[in-house]
């Protein structure tokens, strides 16, 4: 049903010869072509887009735009102040929206601005400038998430993979005290408070919190820079109709076949496949009814 749609809908406005690797990242998603050899520590499965550089850990001035990265950082301020009203006002806010499970554990938490490519405007009205901020700056987000995270001392998350390759995360510091790091593709670096720290997720990364304190950081996932437009374009619609299905707002239509009333009709028994000869039949009209003649009653 969604490539019955997605040729209807996305290919006629970007071109078919402009979404060849969407179309093989959708092989990859069916099982139907094998995923190929990955690097050390990088796990996908099935959501495999290919020709993207892998890497567990980027520099910023490796984006295809990082000025959205700078004007991000420079507005940390309003971020750290929306979280401080929080945690003073509806501290247990925080953790309402929060996995917990044997990975994540239970020191962690986070505080979802956007899921799923949707903003919550429940949340959103709770930090304002974040959003006004986030939205000014042209963050290319992808359609997973923006969280604000908080990770409790002497917690952390165990090793994982987010399995997609096609987007990266940025960690900006809003509180980050001594004895935090977060370890990505086997290297470990310490979060920057007041600045940003880019990774791919789809690399093993694990996080731990030796100190006394909290640690927050304002979490991005944002197009992988290697992916053209009509790709993010096309991968934020398939995202967008798998979301929608799972949350019962598309039903599933199967179309019929081309000619199929044509052919329904030929094997009918008004069609020509009924075959005894004392059943009158005349051409259709308003006095008929699938070929024969209505009497009067």
């Amino acid at each position: 049903m969604l490539e019955e749609d997605f040729e209807e809908d996305v290919v006629p406005e970007f071109g078919r010869e402009n979404l060849l690797r969407v179309y093989e990242f959708i092989k990859y998603c069916k099982y139907e072509k094998e995923i190929p050899e990955l690097p050390e520590l990088q796990e996908i499965d099935p959501e495999f887009f290919p020709g993207l550089t892998a890497k567990p850990w980027w520099n910023v001035e490796e984006l295809d735009n990082p000025e959205w990265v700078e004007k991000v950082v420079a507005g940390l301020p309003y971020v750290q102040g929306e979280l401080a009203d929080l945690l003073e006002d509806n501290e247990e806010y925080l953790i309402s929206d929060s996995v917990k499970n044997e990975v994540m554990g239970g020191g962690w938490s986070g505080f979802r601005l956007r899921r799923l490519g949707a903003w919550l405007s429940r949340n959103c009205e709770l930090f304002p400038k974040t959003v006004q901020l986030l939205k000014q700056s042209d963050v290319p987000l992808a359609m997973r998430g923006v969280i604000v995270a908080r990770q409790v001392p002497g917690t952390g998350v165990q090793p994982h993979s987010d399995g997609r390759n096609f987007f990266l995360t940025a960690h900006f510091g809003l509180s980050v005290p001594p004895d935090c790091a977060i370890t990505v593709g086997g290297e470990e670096r310490p979060w920057k408070e007041d600045d940003c720290i880019v990774f791919d997720t789809s690399f093993m990364h694990s996080t731990r919190n030796d100190s006394d304190e909290d640690r927050f950081v304002l979490v991005l996932d944002f197009w992988h820079p290697d992916l053209t437009i009509p790709e993010r374009e096309a991968l934020e619609w398939i995202y967008d109709f798998r979301n929608k299905f799972e949350q019962g707002k598309i039903k599933y239509v199967p179309k019929l076949p081309d000619g199929f009333w044509e052919t329904l009709y030929v094997y009918s028994a008004w069609g020509g496949a009924y075959t005894e000869e004392n059943v009158q039949k005349e051409p259709i009209g308003p006095d008929t009814l699938g070929g024969f003649k209505l009497g009067s009653f």
